[in-house]
């Protein structure tokens, strides 16, 4: 096409395609996002400012949103102007600019005077000044310009814009131009990469035009690895029609690296793309590392141009430089193509930097990458038990998972190797690091003290811990002098004493390592020894100390994102536990999801039956299926053997799942219970309260009072403080029963101080209706406890709606046959015994399940699993 002419000689001619908006042909996504953008930036009101910079790399969208932008009709009157390298002059610059704008405002255009002269800028600024009805002005490709005298005449006009224009300056940078002030008074507006990426719905968007259906996994890689650069899915989508699936799409395919080295690369010097070539290595770099990575002294200069310029390389901080994923996939192909024999120089020489400044794991993978055995060896052995303590033992693992012959050889770094294991649940790796120490490799003090507290914590997840505590019990561990490893010991041996009940000593070496750990930074052992620290609390009946340790214990685990590691489940098994027993049952439910969320699938032994029980516990009563879940837990707990099984996690659990095998009906596997109890806990008050609820159940209230009668006297000692709420609560109900008012209010008033310290509701809601009225009746005469008291009957229901009574034997046996047709006299002739007996158990089953006729009894026996 013919360019313009100028029959006056009073400018330059201008090709008619600079002055267009463009049209892509490729399909478009009409990004409502970034028009609302622009609408707001270049309103005609006095709040919009007057200038919009657009600013993004090659390939960004910048000229595709502005075109789209500028084609609506309701943009209004636009003039628009591509530069190209010809017009890095002031006359070909302001010829462009007057013809765009002549063009834009038809026969409104002003008297505008010849564009070669000195004051055309100030001439055009006056000229605009005066229009009725405003226009915006796009100047693309901005960063083209870098003649002194264009850019004077440029600056002017974005000085001293007039008020009815709005003008748009894009380019890969901002011109050099002095727009801080501008910025400053709120005149100067910036869309820049992060504006111009594309989002999530977006990316969608683009893919279905191109006809592709990811499911989200591929679209979270393809976002991943673009960063929603525009170019960058574009070459996505057209490689994805073809026959690369989506994780084959890297920076290394040829379209895509014939992209970036042409329009991304092409416009810096050798220098800059010999440094991004050496530092792709690096996932991202300070300029103290690139210089030592590359041996480029400018590395910082260059690296702040190139951020400058948006040549796809980034910062946060000013201080830390990452390239765009698919230019380090290009870079790294480019590296391995011309220079193959650097890279594990460059890796050796990134791991020696990192770890001289503290940054073991960066210096750790670098040596794995490098292939540096004894490089590797050594920052493991130096810093690694450090970064398993701080939480970083999971990617330790991984990282050594890449070399894991280079230990082999090397006991300290394979002990802390296996830590790191332990951390990320790989005991199978746990097992072949220690199985290859070889006799006589723990030459010292502190490597046997190390080995012994490894295969300590190792023990765990089998339950077996008296033999490792002993030999641990054999080093001075805890006393090394040495930080991290007193921590991990002194946190092993807590956590031991604990699941073996030894209270005291477990919370003396818990807190003795939670303040080490607090001291010493190693912020995931702090959250082991607070979460084990809460189990000590709800174990000794201390609800303030369990809410506080839980609560530094969430804090911990909030910050750093740990919702799935262990510790996290023993946190929120502990927390579920305590809101159950207060009935906040909304709470303990959800405390419960997360603890069986964060539990892994090799979990140690203790904790993981303590969240089936906790899960089962808090799920009873709402589940469709009752009798499914108490079926459930029990497979679970006939899994452990008495040693992998802390006492008092027993004597807390046991009478919960004795009532819930009872009110399903499993007579037999509550009858297994007590005697589980009794070859944990011996002659305990734990028995004896499971024994007393075995002989109520079968009517036998007389002997079960009998039973109780040691632990309310005090010479049976209970192992955890519920359990003599439980037995007070017993007695109360059995007491109730026999008709003995004045002695159930004393037994009653007894269960009150035992629970009140507990914050425990849960035994009398358990009770129901019978404590409730015996509470209603002495209101007033429970002395301090009264408050207590007044609590514990608002949360008692009025009716039997609580958990039911249990059913007897024979009264289940009876259930069993309410489904048939069979009359009353059928079925006491089947079961050998008298109509009367018949109708009595039925009179007990009706008034156990709250209904008042045979068809309701099967309703709701069925809902509660019973049948």
């Amino acid at each position: 096409m013919a360019e313009r002419q100028d029959p006056e000689g009073t400018g330059h001619p201008v090709a008619p395609p600079k002055l267009r908006v463009p049209l892509a042909e490729a399909p478009m996504v009409h990004r409502h996002r970034l028009t609302a953008l622009l609408d707001a930036h270049t309103a005609a009101t006095s709040a919009a400012p007057p200038v919009t910079v657009v600013t993004g790399p090659a390939g960004a969208g910048k000229t595709t949103a502005l075109a789209m932008w500028a084609r609506r009709p309701a943009t209004g009157r636009v003039a628009w102007v591509t530069l190209d390298p010809h017009d890095n002059t002031a006359p070909y610059l302001w010829s462009a600019v007057r013809e765009a704008l002549a063009e834009a405002l038809g026969g409104e255009a002003p008297d505008l005077p010849p564009p070669s002269g000195p004051d055309f800028p100030a001439l055009l600024i006056a000229a605009l000044d005066h229009l009725a009805a405003p226009v915006r002005l796009v100047v693309d490709d901005v960063h083209l310009l870098h003649d002194r005298t264009a850019l004077r005449g440029l600056e002017l006009l974005v000085r001293h814009t007039p008020e009815p224009l709005r003008l748009l300056l894009a380019g890969r940078h901002a011109p050099p131009l002095r727009l801080s002030r501008l910025l400053l008074e709120g005149r100067l507006r910036v869309v820049g990469e992060r504006d111009l990426a594309f989002t999530r719905e977006e990316t969608e968007r683009l893919l279905a035009h191109h006809e592709l259906r990811l499911d989200a996994r591929d679209v979270d890689h393809v976002l991943r690895v673009t960063d929603g650069w525009t170019a960058g899915l574009r070459l996505a989508a057209l490689a994805l029609t073809g026959s690369v699936p989506p994780t084959g799409f890297t920076g290394a395919l040829p379209p895509v690296a014939d992209y970036l080295a042409e329009e991304v690369l092409a416009p810096h010097g050798d220098r800059a793309r010999s440094l991004l070539v050496a530092t792709s290595v690096c996932a991202e770099v300070s300029a103290d590392l690139a210089a030592a990575v590359a041996e480029e002294p400018e590395a910082g200069r260059l690296l702040q141009e190139l951020t400058r310029r948006h040549a796809l390389v980034s910062t946060e901080d000013g201080v830390r430089f990452r390239c765009h994923p698919l230019l380090r996939d290009h870079l790294s192909a480019e590296l391995d193509r011309v220079r193959p024999r650097d890279r594990a120089r460059l890796h050796h020489a990134a791991a020696t930097w990192h770890r001289d400044h503290g940054r073991p794991l960066d210096a750790l993978e670098h040596a794995v990458h490098g292939e540096r055995p004894d490089l590797t060896a050594d920052v493991v052995g130096r810093d690694g038990l450090a970064e398993v303590l701080s939480g970083h033992g999971p990617r330790l693992h991984e990282l050594l998972s890449a070399a894991p012959q280079t230990l082999v050889g090397r006991t300290p770094a394979a002990l802390v190797g296996a830590a790191a294991a332990l951390d990320a649940g790989d005991l199978t790796a746990v097992d072949w690091l220690l199985g290859h120490i070889a006799d006589g490799a723990l030459t010292s003090d502190r490597m046997r003290a190390l080995h012994a507290a490894v295969r300590l914590q190792r023990a765990r997840y089998h339950g077996d811990l008296a033999p490792a505590l002993t030999a641990l019990a054999a080093t001075p561990a805890g006393r090394t002098g040495n930080d991290a490893l007193d921590v991990l010991s002194r946190r092993e041996r807590g956590i031991a004493e604990l699941w073996t009940g030894r209270l005291t000593e477990a919370e003396g070496d818990l807190r003795h390592a939670l303040d080490a750990a607090v001291r010493g930074g190693f912020d995931h052992a702090a959250l082991e020894c607070l979460a084990h620290l809460a189990v000590v609390s709800a174990l000794n009946g201390d609800p303030q100390a369990v809410a506080h340790r839980g609560d530094r214990a969430l804090d911990l685990i909030s910050a750093h994102g740990w919702e799935n590691r262990p510790a996290s489940a023993v946190v929120h098994t502990v927390l579920a536990a305590d809101a159950h027993r207060r009935l906040d049952d909304a709470t303990a439910r959800a405390l419960a999801g997360r603890a069986v969320a964060a539990l892994p699938e090799a979990a140690d032994r203790t904790v993981a039956l303590a969240v089936a029980v906790v899960c089962a516990t808090t799920s009873f009563e709402r589940a469709d299926d009752p009798h499914a879940v108490v079926s459930t837990l029990w497979k679970q707990w006939r899994g452990f053997t008495d040693r992998q099984v802390s006492p008092h996690l027993a004597a807390e659990a046991v009478p919960t799942a004795q009532r819930m095998a009872l009110r399903v009906g499993e007579e037999q596997w509550a009858a297994d219970l007590a005697a589980y109890v009794e070859s944990l806990t011996g002659e305990s008050a734990e028995l004896a309260l499971v024994q007393a609820v075995l002989l109520s159940h079968r009517g036998r209230a007389a002997q079960a009072r009998k039973c109780l009668e040691p632990v309310l006297r005090g010479e049976s000692a209970a192992v955890v403080p519920g359990t003599l709420v439980d037995a007070w609560v017993l007695e109360v109900a059995l007491l109730a029963r026999d008709g003995s008012p004045q002695q159930a209010h004393d037994a009653l008033r007894k269960a009150l101080a035992a629970a009140e310290p507990l914050h425990a509701l849960r035994p009398f809601y358990n009770a129901g209706k019978p404590v409730r009225d015996l509470l209603a009746r002495g209101a007033g005469r429970f002395g301090r406890l009264d408050r207590f008291a007044t609590a514990v009957m608002t949360t008692v229901p009025t009716a039997s709606t609580g958990q039911p009574e249990a059913l007897t034997t024979r009264e289940r046996a009876l259930l069993v046959e309410l489904p048939s047709m069979r009359t009353a006299e059928e079925i006491a002739d089947s079961m050998y015994v008298s109509v009367n007996t018949v109708k009595t158990h039925l009179r007990g089953i009706y008034r156990k399940l709250g209904v008042s006729q045979r068809r309701d009894a099967v309703v709701v026996a069925r809902q509660r699993g019973l049948i």
